[in-house]
This record gives C-alpha cells, structure tokens and sequence, in this order.
C-alpha cells in the first residue's frame, strides 16, 4: 500500500506543478525562441509554414514611384536582396533556403533584432519592440510572423522541454 500512496503522491506533485514548470522553461529559453523566430522569417516562412506574403514580383510597395531606386522594379530589388540576405538554409531548425521571390523581413537586421519573447501568463508571447516599423511589418506580413511553426516547436519540445519536464519528474520523485 506504501508504494501505491508514493506513486499517487508523486502523480499529485508532477500534477501541481507541471503548467508553471512549462512556462518557466519557455521563460528561461525565450531567447532561443525568438531565435526560432528569426529563423522561420529569415527562411520566408511563417508560423503555419507558409512562405511570406506578398512576394517581391506581387508587393504593392514597388507601385510607389517615391521610394527610390526600386520604384516599379520588384526585381531589381530581388536580386539586390538575394546578394546581400542570400537564401540559405538555417542553422537551428534546418529549414530549407527560401525561394528568391520571398521575402524575409532582413535588410540589416533592424526587424529581426526588434523580436523579443516574454510570458505574459500562461502564454509566452513573442512580438516587436524598439522597431518603429516593426508593428507596419506585422500587420503587412500578419500576427502568423511570430507564432512558432511545427518544426520551431518540435525542436523546442524536444531539446528544452522535454530534458526540463524530465528533470522535473526526477525531483518530483517520479523514477
């Protein structure tokens, strides 16, 4: 009977303290979420796995003759894109490049920089900050920008969450 009372005990305590245990390890790994993030867009991706839209060739900005040389040549601007934010495939999540046509929100950083994560019980929340144009880019590109995709939080739960949940159930007592 001892052993069935430890067991429950242990279930009561893994029980108790399991959600605030999963949102302390996203709190203390929020840095490589927004990494995560910077990822998905850098690849063209966002939070459904779709790729970013729109595309250069399909933007309405390039219409507007007052934003300089790439006034009504979104290719002009796709090739100066392609040199200077090749696509490559990333490191972390080892998403594949992304097509030359599909943007991903980096010139010089500024925007990917502006990405932050914090949690904003229960939830992590991941947005822009410090970035005047960083709110103009979520709404053109959509709130999808910052949500983790299915490979994001497939690698998360597997290299922080899981270890951290495993530890947790080693202090509870769990065996």
């Amino acid at each position: 009977m001892a052993n069935l009372l430890y067991v429950a005990d242990v279930i009561a305590t893994i029980n108790d303290t399991f959600e605030d245990a999963v949102v302390q390890c996203m709190d203390d790994n929020r840095d490589v979420v927004a990494d995560m993030i910077r990822e998905q867009l850098y690849s063209g991706i966002d939070g459904k796995g779709d790729y970013l839209s729109p595309t250069y060739s399909q933007d309405p900005y390039f219409n507007n003759p007052y934003i300089g040389r790439f006034a009504g040549r979104p290719e002009g601007y796709r090739k100066w894109k392609e040199v200077i934010t090749p696509p490559e495939s990333s490191m972390m999540l080892s998403l594949p490049p992304r097509p030359v046509d599909v943007p991903n929100l980096f010139i010089v950083g500024t925007f990917h920089a502006s990405i932050r994560a914090e949690i904003r019980t229960p939830m992590l929340h991941i947005f822009t900050s410090g970035f005047a144009d960083g709110p103009q880019i979520e709404r053109k590109y959509g709130e999808d920008i910052f949500m983790p995709g299915e490979i994001a939080r497939a690698y998360f739960n597997e290299n922080y969450l899981k270890p951290y949940l495993l530890k947790l159930f080693e202090q509870c007592g769990y065996r």
